[in-house]
């Protein structure tokens, strides 16, 4: 870090126009592994790269070392189905070739908090590559195995964030859905952390006063921000809880997985979260060519640890069981279920 310091230093001195200043500013935050820092009110248009291409597909980590798809490319869902086993990459084990990318992005630098943060966008925005780049994959159709072709010709615009969800949900607001599990426990999926969160819980709530128990899904979830109010509904909650997240979680999602189990006593399924949920200021610059947002502190996880690049650890991993997500279920809920059920 010191070396990197004392050579965006010299190269600062250097610069002759505030565009060429900020677009260092903008290359010394990808060293500091802060996803919330970023510049606001700048004065000059930020730096724009070369569009990032990848082959249309997600693919999801799967129990026994396996690989599975989430989405298969656009046309070609008859071919790859949700829950068919990825077995090789380009004649690589397919579990194997994800996470040594995901190990190599983590070591490059840049937004990611977290190793696990890094390998999820090597799985969920899968193969990413200059445009054109083709790969093949070796998956089960059945129990035959067959070739796949794929080319890097998608543009990144988002990622999967889930897969399999229960039917007829409801929707309250922009990010808030709940319904009635088969099992009849109730279920809520929390897309964002904003402020239909908490009118969503309480009406649910209303909704479904006397189930036995609720999983909460905050898989994929962006962040945002809460307070009192949002607090109150957790701790009202029915319990049991069992919460479901990923390194998809971040920010105040993770903040709220840490607040289900502190003051619902709930049981965390699923893998780690990404990694960062922290305090954050502004610092504007003398010249007031623009502002600075940047982490101050490390929010702290249920066992005293900060959540800063390290996550929130589930108190049980689950991983996707690739022949129920190719039957239409949702692995994570059927394991959820499964912990309310053995509590009766």
């Amino acid at each position: 870090m010191k070396s990197t310091r004392k050579d965006l230093e010299k190269r600062a001195k250097k610069c002759k126009t505030d565009a060429e200043f900020i677009g260092l500013i903008w290359e010394g935050i990808g060293y500091l592994r802060d996803a919330h820092m970023y510049l606001t009110e700048c004065k000059i248009e930020m730096p724009r790269g070369e569009p990032s291409y990848y082959s249309g597909i997600s693919l999801l980590p799967a129990t026994e070392g396996r690989v599975i798809v989430m989405y298969p490319p656009d046309g070609q869902g008859a071919s790859l189905k949700t829950g068919s086993v990825v077995l090789t990459i380009n004649g690589k084990d397919a579990r194997k070739f994800l996470d040594e990318r995901g190990e190599e992005t983590w070591k490059k630098g840049g937004g990611f908090s977290s190793p696990q943060r890094a390998a999820l966008f090597e799985y969920r925005t899968a193969l990413s590559d200059e445009r054109g780049e083709k790969y093949e994959l070796l998956c089960m159709d059945g129990k035959k195995k067959k070739k796949v072709k794929l080319s890097c010709r998608t543009e990144m615009d988002g990622w999967a964030r889930s897969y399999n969800m229960p039917a007829d949900l409801v929707k309250v607001g922009k990010s808030f859905y709940y319904s009635q599990l088969d099992s009849g426990y109730g279920f809520m999926y929390l897309r964002r952390v904003d402020s239909s969160i908490a009118e969503g819980m309480k009406t649910a709530l209303a909704k479904y006063p006397d189930v036995p128990g609720w999983v909460i899904d905050l898989r994929g979830n962006s962040g945002g921000g809460y307070g009192d109010e949002l607090i109150d509904q957790v701790k009202a909650v029915q319990k049991p809880i069992v919460v479901i997240g990923d390194a998809g979680c971040i920010s105040a999602g993770e903040t709220l997985i840490r607040d289900f189990i502190r003051y619902a006593e709930a049981h965390f399924i699923g893998t780690p979260t990404a990694g960062s949920s922290s305090s954050k200021k502004e610092w504007q610059f003398p010249s007031g060519i623009a502002t600075v947002k940047f982490s101050t502190r490390s929010r702290f996880g249920p066992d005293g640890e900060p959540i800063e690049f390290n996550g929130i650890k589930p108190h049980t991993i689950v991983e996707a069981v690739p022949e129920e997500v190719l039957a239409g279920k949702n692995s994570e809920i059927l394991r959820a279920v499964e912990y309310l059920k053995a509590l009766d």
